[in-house]
């Protein structure tokens, strides 16, 4: 399928389909390098991701996902819930033909990654989960939407127009739906099943993912630990890239460095 230059990113756009659902990949599209899969969050799309997918593609082969419904790609029939989204994000790694690759999700894209690892035990080499939601503290739309209210006053103006612009494109209807499933999906369950290396991230000044909450999670995973990007708030991939690329370095180096994992070979298509 051909793919579009991206000429403000150097990446190319890639569209798969999972079923009768659509994915827009952005990615670098170099096999022989170990690949990162990046994740978003409700509303949002690989977009937000691009200032930190610079980062990592010096050294990684990086793919920035649209899942269905979000960003560039057309919405399906009804919202898709947690797990039927990280089963989207397998299948997507099937396709592109990436073999053990780290999958980092941000926010709800957290759940959305634990969700993949438990049930795909043998398709990644890590995960990381950054300002992963939802803090049981606040399991509840005022909670949230005070939370992110918070945040908003923290991050810059930019990031903000990222924000802001993608969900007015996810569209308010949509939005709700999804996070009563965002609500319901329990990852305090979930990463007990993550038998994978992981890395949880925050900014220590992210509302959204309190510090309780990302240790809780630390003590729950078979196999994890937690790094803090000092002064972040919630959307580090935007405005933190730099620091929460030499966060994520050592692990990342640690799942992907030679002998660590095998390297992806040609695309299954």
């Amino acid at each position: 399928m051909p793919r579009t230059p991206q000429h403000d990113t150097g990446f190319q756009t890639q569209r798969l389909y999972v079923g009768a659902h659509a994915v827009d990949v952005r990615g670098s599209f170099d096999l022989q390098r170990p690949a990162v899969v990046l994740v978003h969050g409700i509303g949002m799309s690989g977009e937000y991701f691009l200032p930190y997918a610079d980062v990592l593609a010096a050294t990684y082969d990086v793919y920035a996902l649209d899942l269905p419904g979000y960003g560039s790609t057309p919405n399906p029939p009804r919202a898709l819930t947690v797990a039927e989204l990280g089963e989207v994000v397998a299948e997507v790694c099937a396709q592109l033909g990436l073999k053990a690759p780290v999958l980092i999700g941000h926010s709800m894209g957290c759940q959305i990654v634990t969700n993949t690892v438990a049930n795909n035990p043998s398709l990644g080499a890590g995960y990381v989960l950054i300002g992963p939601t939802v803090d049981p503290a606040a399991r509840s739309l005022p909670a949230q939407a005070w939370r992110l209210f918070r945040d908003t006053l923290a991050e810059p103006f930019a990031t903000n127009a990222v924000v802001f612009r993608n969900y007015l494109r996810m569209g308010p209807l949509r939005y709700l739906r999804t996070l009563r499933y965002m609500f319901a999906d329990r990852p305090e369950e979930t990463i007990r099943q993550c038998r994978l290396p992981g890395l949880v991230v925050r900014g220590a000044r992210d509302p959204i993912a309190s510090a309780a909450w990302v240790r809780q999670l630390v003590r729950l995973a078979p196999d994890a630990s937690l790094r803090e990007v000092p002064e972040g708030p919630h959307a580090l991939q935007h405005n933190q890239s730099q620091a929460l690329a030499e966060a994520c370095a050592p692990f990342i180096a640690a799942r992907t460095g030679p002998g660590a994992v095998p390297r992806a070979t040609s695309r299954d298509s």
